[in-house]
């Protein structure tokens, strides 16, 4: 099989800090990992080192991955965000049993991706965004940064290219939170910075690698590009394989990881679940790809069964105060349970001016769409979106997407969102 490892080498240079322009991007047992895996580190920020394998990885593992990639464990971790946190599709949190795998440690690169188009295989990126980086200007010098401006049809195209395949949401879950650490971004709890990771970039994507290592020994799984899964996007409890990727329609397929547009460090974390049609682009988003290991590999308490590892023992995981009840996790407290008796769980609603915060509103919103002036915004939407420098704030609908239309009738921009509301920044 074709050997990317050449093409995947680190340009060591870097991208200044500084402002994002935004995107068209739309808008978490018994022990049955290794002793090791309970009690290491974050990884460091040399890939070459045992210890950049990561946190349940050993040395002999890192050796035998496939060039250009680490194994990833198998495990039994808990996926998704706890009752009290996080937007309503992140829940409820869940076991998810994850076989071990290898995983790209880096997003694909142009330079590879561009071997693939000669190749006859993959099709061409698109180029009609000014970040796209096979635009002609921007081709030369970066070679060495995530391919992105490419749908999910073509991301899938490339990775069978390589003998590989797209991950699920589970695997890339669990690979980002360092298994059972869950970790809320790939390095641990600090928030991100445009020191820690290609975050609020006012140049589009960055090298691959500049930044040092996260869970497992993987770049970049948190910012420079968001990344395709194969997995549909649904309500959760996840599902235990990759979806069939669909050529056409309507369904909707998720992305991870957050990238170089963001400004608010929710759109960050590893939990958090976005999603496209599989035939739709951004500079924000690209890939990496992942091999399964045959025959599979399951965690202890686990065995192999139709492909996937099905639990024949142990206790199910649960988030903290919750226990299982033979059929689901439940709350141990009574008051707990009444909280989480609807639908969605929800937390209590945001203090006013929750849009600066970049907090997530989880709570239910009504139907009606409102819009009210936020002039204390206009700042922001000055400095990012000279032409609509009002800032107002949109509230109401059934989630972020339900809003969408009511905002750009206005003729306005999102600025950030939550649940039931979004900033948006509009003419003046």
């Amino acid at each position: 099989m074709r050997k990317l490892g050449a093409l995947l080498a680190s340009l060591m240079f870097g991208c200044q800090p500084g402002q994002a322009q935004e995107t068209a991007v739309h808008t978490a047992s018994t022990a049955p990992l290794t002793a090791a895996s309970e009690t290491a580190t974050a990884a460091t920020a040399n890939p070459s080192s045992a210890a950049s394998a990561g946190p349940n990885t050993t040395a002999d593992e890192a050796v035998t991955a496939p060039e250009g990639m680490v194994k990833i464990p198998a495990g039994i971790y808990l996926m998704g965000a706890d009752h009290a946190r996080g937007n309503p599709e992140e829940k409820p949190a869940h076991e998810a049993i994850v076989a071990g795998f290898y995983m790209d440690v880096t997003e694909v690169t142009v330079a590879a991706y561009q071997t693939c188009v000669a190749a006859g295989t993959c099709p061409k990126a698109h180029i009609a965004h000014r970040f796209c980086n096979t635009k002609p200007k921007l081709l030369s010098e970066r070679s060495n940064h995530p391919i992105n401006c490419i749908d999910l049809k073509m991301a899938d195209a490339f990775c069978r290219w390589a003998d590989k395949r797209l991950p699920s949401e589970r695997e890339w879950e669990y690979a980002a939170s360092g298994g059972r650490e869950r970790r809320r971004f790939s390095w641990g709890a600090t928030n991100p910075t445009p020191d820690n990771n290609c975050y609020d970039h006012p140049g589009g994507s960055c090298p691959v690698k500049q930044f040092a290592a996260g869970a497992f020994g993987l770049h970049d799984m948190t910012g420079n590009v968001w990344e395709w899964t194969a997995s549909q996007f649904a309500p959760y409890p996840s599902k235990t394989k990759p979806d069939i990727i669909e050529k056409r329609g309507r369904l909707q397929y998720v992305y991870r990881g957050g990238s170089w547009s963001r400004r608010f460090p929710k759109w960050m974390r590893n939990v958090l679940r976005n999603r496209y049609e599989p035939d739709k682009y951004s500079a924000a988003i690209g890939m990496r790809c992942v091999k399964s290991i045959e025959p599979l590999e399951c965690p202890a308490d686990t065995k192999a069964r139709d492909g996937v590892c099905e639990r024949v023992s142990g206790d199910t995981l649960c988030e903290p105060r919750h226990r299982w009840n033979g059929k689901q996790c439940v709350p141990d407290v009574a008051g707990e349970q009444a909280k989480l008796a609807g639908t969605h769980p929800t937390r209590p609603r945001e203090a006013a001016g929750s849009a600066a915060s970049g907090t997530a509103d989880t709570e239910p919103a009504p139907q009606v769409i409102s819009r009210s002036r936020t002039p204390q915004h206009d700042t922001d939407c000055k400095r990012h979106w000279p032409k609509t420098p009002a800032s107002y704030l949109f509230k109401g609908g059934k989630n972020y997407p339900s809003r969408k239309p009511a905002v750009s009738n206005a003729g306005c921009v999102p600025r950030d969102m939550g649940w039931s509301w979004t900033s948006a920044c509009c003419p003046g």
